[in-house]
């Protein structure tokens, strides 16, 4: 399965453009989409949230099961679908990131793209470097919710 791997920091131009990590790029492209799709958190942090259409297709299932008439459904739609955006490649593997996304997260000239699995995220640098040293204090206490996979017996199963 492919995952979003590694942390990367590319500049912006002045049109908004930025290069997508290449290890990223190749994750989407596998995925049959020729660019990436962007929304903003459902946590509080001020970054914009990144998948490829595996895990777009994941949120749509998940949405699936709530009421359709529901005002939480209605929210979450709003902003994983109304606040989404569709970014392709150009011919050098760049993407427009939004004004608003890049307003939301207070990314103006460089953006750091960092793995997340089946997701990533595209933060301003110094946040990044903020929530990365809170993250190292917190993640031994998280220890414990990791689980190692149940061993496979002789069949396979």
């Amino acid at each position: 399965m492919e995952s979003f791997r590694g942390r990367f920091t590319n500049k912006i131009d002045a049109k908004g453009r930025v290069s997508v990590p290449a290890k990223f790029r190749a994750v989407t492209v596998a995925q049959g989409f020729n660019g990436i799709i962007c929304f903003p958190p459902l946590s509080e942090g001020r970054f914009i949230e990144g998948c490829g259409p595996t895990f777009a297709a994941t949120i749509d299932k998940m949405l699936a099961r709530l009421d359709p008439f529901s005002t939480e459904r209605d929210m979450l739609a709003s902003v994983l679908h109304g606040e989404s955006a569709e970014l392709m490649f150009d011919a050098d593997g760049r993407v427009i990131l939004p004004e608003t996304l890049r307003e939301f997260a207070g990314i103006t000239d460089e953006a750091v793209f960092v793995g997340a699995g089946e997701r990533f995220q595209i933060w301003e640098p110094k946040a990044h470097a903020a929530f990365t040293v809170e993250a190292r204090k917190q993640v031994p206490s998280f220890r414990a919710m990791l689980k190692a996979p149940p061993p496979v017996d002789g069949d396979g199963r």
